[in-house]
């Protein structure tokens, strides 16, 4: 039979070997996996596969655990030539579809279709209410099979890239703001900052939930040892004004050698002034931890602000995606 189950931790060389083969675009070359972001992906792979015996410990106790890695495998001529990956967001019942990987030489033949359609039957059999995925927006070919199976394009995002040049002159916060440091465990400014601005169109799709952005006490004790072993440093900022949470932003910030850097940052459209000097102080700190690496960010297009201030920085647009999700009802 071509397709079969993806199962943790056997099947982690498959998708080392396949991902960054299956995802070259010669004719697209932006959309490609470049080196670092290769190191990156298999490194971090490499960690799951060694930190696994603790991780099959921990899905006793963290129900969403378990459906951390699903998918499907596609073999042709005795060999995977195709794979998709499904995962639960969180603790919630939404569903993300990721790792739509088919080798070139394998394309137009349907595999992927078959692939993602097995996906959803999945996720739909675990319970879940929604599922989304990404496709860059003019990855025509994959965006039209995304609509065929029922997905609706319903936002979207610039994937954006610093090559960790030369910065331009620090820039500091308007009078009225205030940064603080804060912990990736405490996910409660994030939630609500992120429940008041995403627009409801989005929130159709992925509503903003607790459950997305909460983690059992367990997973809170293991997530500082799981970014170690990665080679990562994780900070987090917000910003205050006015008595609330008007910004918030990650920094990762990769220790090891090799591999990309990357920053993930929510802003109230109501601050847009803020938006300059908050890109460019997360820009200073991932810069600072891990210089001259390339720092990876991605922007709802609903926050042009952040777009705008983050291609003034020096970042600089690689593509964009589109969001596309179905309902399982």
């Amino acid at each position: 039979m071509p397709i079969q189950a993806f199962k943790l931790p056997g099947d982690l060389p498959i998708l080392i070997d396949l991902i960054p083969l299956a995802f070259q675009y010669p004719e697209h070359e932006a959309w490609s996996m470049q080196a670092d972001e290769i190191e990156s992906f298999v490194d971090s792979t490499k960690t799951l596969h060694r930190l696994w015996p603790l991780l099959r410990v921990a899905q006793v106790f963290s129900p969403s655990l378990r459906d951390l890695l699903l998918g499907y495998i596609w073999f042709e001529d005795d060999r995977p030539v195709g794979l998709t990956n499904v995962l639960r967001q969180g603790s919630s019942d939404r569903w993300i579809i990721g790792n739509v990987a088919v080798l070139p030489d394998y394309r137009r033949r349907g595999i992927a279709r078959q692939l993602v359609a097995a996906s959803v039957d999945l996720a739909r059999q675990r319970g879940a209410r929604a599922i989304s995925l990404d496709v860059v927006a003019d990855n025509l070919p994959a965006y039209a099979l995304y609509d065929r199976l029922g997905f609706v394009h319903y936002t979207g995002r610039a994937e954006l890239v610093h090559e960790g040049g030369a910065l331009l002159p620090e820039s500091t916060l308007p009078d009225g703001y205030t940064l603080q440091r804060g912990t990736v465990t405490d996910w409660r400014p994030r939630y609500s900052l992120a429940q008041r601005i995403t627009p409801d169109a989005v929130q159709q799709y992925t509503p903003v939930e607790a459950d997305y952005f909460r983690q059992s006490s367990l997973l809170r004790a293991l997530a500082p040892l799981i970014q170690r072993a990665m080679g990562n440093r994780v900070d987090v900022f917000k910003v205050h004004a006015q008595g609330q949470i008007v910004a918030s932003g990650i920094v990762t910030a990769r220790l090891h050698p090799g591999g990309m850097n990357s920053l993930s940052i929510l802003l109230d459209p109501a601050h847009a002034a803020l938006a300059p000097a908050f890109v460019d102080c997360l820009l200073r700190h991932v810069l600072t931890l891990s210089p001259g690496r390339r720092t990876e960010l991605s922007v709802p297009h609903w926050q042009p602000d952040v777009i705008a201030a983050a291609l003034a920085a020096g970042f600089v647009k690689r593509c964009d995606t589109a969001t596309m999700g179905t309902f399982c009802d």
